[in-house]
């Protein structure tokens, strides 16, 4: 295995932005173990192959269990971990932003007007266009009150309007990343199980920080430089590449 490229594609993917410990659980929890528990020092070893301290994984689990998201147990002296049904509702209605294949997002899109400023959504469903317009994914529920007008052709000053630069330059420093991991990683099948588990929750990480964002709008609606519907593709091929591995087999070195 080339431990030296896999620590490499670990350092590049956390440097993407600050890593909040709770947040990374809910990925750990929602990639790995959506539907089934996760043993204490399986979950020991995935947080600190990525370089998170053992006190501080506590407290992150914790606020988890004081927000009803996991449930712990003791079962002799190993701890269970699992999501609760508030958490696994949570997890599966951001299932298909996260995972879903690229031919399966992007496709439509459709703007509404609101009737004053006071109604403005508060929601990375919508992106706003102008003060009282708005553009959703096709078949979102909108504001009470709001006119749905059609949207079949996109100006090239919408993808601009609608994309925050830090956003913008996010994208662009994640496609980097996945580019290089996708080139440079060696397969699978000289990877650890362990090694497996990391790079992928880290992957998903990055990745779902960013994709809950914003809308789900075709490319067509966005700008040449946005790069986010470029990211899903390489996600895609990652996470294909490096499938989920046997939580039995998910062990420290």
């Amino acid at each position: 295995m080339n431990t030296d490229t896999h620590t490499e594609a670990i350092k590049t993917l956390s440097a993407l932005g600050s890593l909040r410990v709770w947040s990374l659980l809910v990925t750990v929890f929602g990639d790995l173990a959506p539907d089934c528990p996760l043993q204490g020092p399986t979950l020991s070893a995935i947080m600190e192959r990525i370089g998170i301290k053992p006190e501080a994984t506590r407290v992150a689990l914790h606020r988890l269990r004081s927000d009803d998201w996991i449930a712990s147990e003791k079962t002799g002296r190993t701890s269970l971990h699992r999501l609760t049904e508030k958490g696994q509702r949570d997890s599966q209605a951001a299932h298909l932003r996260i995972y879903g294949a690229p031919a399966q997002m992007g496709q439509g899109a459709e703007v509404f007007v609101i009737r004053d400023t006071d109604t403005i959504p508060k929601n990375t469903i919508y992106a706003q266009i102008s003060a009282r317009t708005f553009i959703t994914k096709t078949g979102t529920p909108l504001p009470e009150g709001a006119m749905r007008l059609a949207a079949t052709d996109f100006p090239q000053w919408l993808g601009p309007q609608i994309e925050p630069p830090a956003l913008l330059d996010a994208y662009a420093d994640l496609n980097a990343a996945l580019s290089d991991i996708l080139a440079t990683l060696p397969e699978v099948t000289t990877l650890s199980p362990l090694d497996v588990a990391v790079v992928r929750v880290m992957i998903v990480h990055a990745w779902r920080r960013l994709a809950l964002r914003h809308p789900d709008l075709p490319r067509s609606a966005h700008s040449a430089k946005w790069r986010g519907h470029d990211c899903r593709v390489l996600v895609s091929q990652l996470l294909g590449k490096y499938p989920r591995p046997p939580l039995d087999q998910v062990k420290a070195a």
